[in-house]
């Protein structure tokens, strides 16, 4: 597993236990590493880069799975 993908499973990590995100699973699906999360009993995923571009790329992981629990309008 590479640095990076630990670093995107720690900040989803941190997601999980501040409960804004129930599970999650990190997976491959043939172009991309998956990040597949579980919000209110539906499960959703997002991709993200292989290799980080920039220092915040797992900022924006997480970034981009509250955008999409914010585009669900669950509160």
């Amino acid at each position: 597993m590479r640095s990076h993908i630990r670093e995107v499973q720690r900040e989803v990590q941190s997601l999980k236990d501040s409960r804004e995100i129930d599970d999650f699973e990190i997976a491959h699906n043939g172009k991309h590493p998956t990040v597949t999360f579980l919000v209110k009993g539906v499960w959703y995923s997002t991709p993200f880069p292989s290799t980080p571009r920039t220092p915040y790329a797992n900022n924006f992981v997480r970034q981009q799975i509250r955008r999409r629990i914010r585009a669900l309008n669950i509160s």
